[in-house]
């Protein structure tokens, strides 16, 4: 995948989420690493179950492997996270099913 790839799926993601009212920020309150919300876009993608979805990023956030938080110092919760596969799915199917296409 490349970088620019990388970096329109970040700033759709960013998008999204914000528009869901599920704006994907650290702990301090500032956006989420690049990183991270590649991550987390990448776990939905992976995951087509919603509920497994969700508990992957939840487990992630929980481990430290990424950072995101509903306020400042306040973890996610399990809704919260719901909300965020919720926001990203569309996105995620879009890609899926114009990938399938280009396949066919």
């Amino acid at each position: 995948m490349s970088n620019l790839e990388d970096n329109h799926r970040v700033a759709l993601a960013r998008e999204l989420t914000a528009a869901a009212g599920v704006p994907l920020r650290d702990r301090y309150g500032f956006a989420s690493s690049n990183e991270d919300v590649l991550h987390i876009v990448t776990v939905v993608a992976t995951y087509p179950d919603d509920d497994a979805a969700v508990a992957a990023i939840g487990a992630a956030n929980w481990t430290g492997v990424i950072e995101i938080a509903e306020g400042s110092d306040t973890p996610t919760s399990e809704e919260y996270e719901h909300r965020i596969v919720t926001a990203l799915r569309p996105l995620i199917e879009q890609r899926r099913t114009a990938a399938e296409k280009a396949l066919s």
